[in-house]
């Protein structure tokens, strides 16, 4: 078989083509957040939008604040809840360009309020972009108007 990303075969893909995949086409939130928990949450996305150019100040202080989290920018993430460790690491997840943004349990540790708050900011910044958004969900589910949904 033959594995396409856009037009080309991935089998002949070099670091530096996955490299750029991620960057530019695949925007990832992982389950274990993986957050740099001696860096503020402020640093935490600021670290990656350094690589990428792609979101100014205001965007990410208004994520910020519509996640509930503005009074915890310069906290430590070790210091922070899981739940909050959560929306920073949503918001780094969108500060790059992408084609899709695959989100692994994105709300288990968020409350109802938190959990829209954070569905309505991926799929605004998914509609901008023109973006698929791929999420999956054992237990708490995002009302949204999703295309297609696959239940396993």
């Amino acid at each position: 078989g033959t594995i396409l990303f856009g037009d080309d075969d991935v089998r002949g893909y070099k670091t530096a083509d996955w490299v750029d995949v991620r960057m530019r086409h695949v925007s990832l939130l992982f389950q274990e957040l993986r957050l740099f928990p001696e860096l503020t949450a402020w640093e935490n996305v600021e670290i990656k939008n350094r690589l990428t150019s792609f979101a100014d100040s205001h965007t990410i202080d208004t994520w910020f604040e519509r996640l509930g989290i503005a009074d915890k920018k310069q906290s430590l993430i070790g210091e922070m809840s899981f739940g909050q460790q959560q929306r920073v690491a949503l918001m780094r997840a969108l500060v790059q360009p992408y084609d899709f943004i695959v989100l692994d349990e994105p709300i288990s540790h968020l409350d109802d309020d938190n959990a829209r708050v954070m569905g309505q900011i991926v799929m605004e910044e998914a509609r901008k972009q023109g973006a698929g958004v791929v999420m999956t969900s054992i237990g708490k589910h995002i009302d949204l108007d999703y295309e297609k949904t696959y239940r396993l």
